[in-house]
């Protein structure tokens, strides 16, 4: 019965849904397909969970936000690719490098090892939120926390050693 309650819900709301996620990642349809598939399936684990139609559509819609915003997350990377690429082949390496050793100090000191844990899966080895949570007995909402703290600690220390 529960199945049916997602699947219908995420059916009707398919459209609805898939205009969320374009939204969110500035029209890339195979993109928001994938989403799709991606936030379904990440419902499909908690159809159990579902109370009623309004839960459903509730949880759906969350569902496509996060998977959304991860895959923008997946995008992003922690060089500026603009200014390496105007630079020549070897300096960019040593910026690049350098940039990567830098950052990963400020992980060191300033995370703690939980935090530092967490951000390593997440943008080092690309564990899904639910995976980080499962091994560390945290819910999603409880690492997504953690990952965005971090990741705000990480830019402000970087942006506090540039300004010096």
């Amino acid at each position: 019965m529960k199945s049916h309650l997602l699947t219908s819900v995420f059916m009707r709301m398919r459209p609805r849904l898939l205009s969320t996620a374009r939204g969110i990642l500035s029209g890339s349809d195979a993109e928001a397909l994938d989403v799709l598939q991606d936030a379904f399936c990440r419902l499909w684990s908690r159809r159990d969970e579902l109370s009623d139609e309004s839960h459903a559509v509730g949880a759906s819609v969350t569902a496509v936000r996060n998977a959304s915003i991860d895959a923008l997350r997946r995008r992003r990377t922690f060089t500026d690719v603009d200014v390496l690429e105007a630079m020549p082949a070897d300096d960019r390496a040593d910026t690049s490098s350098d940039l990567l050793h830098e950052v990963e100090n400020i992980i060191d000191r300033h995370l703690s090892e939980r935090d530092r844990r967490i951000l390593y899966l997440r943008d080092r080895y690309g564990y899904d939120i639910e995976a980080i949570g499962a091994e560390l007995n945290l819910s999603e909402a409880n690492v997504r926390m953690i990952l965005s703290r971090a990741r705000r600690t990480v830019r402000e220390c970087y942006r506090q050693r540039i300004n010096r």
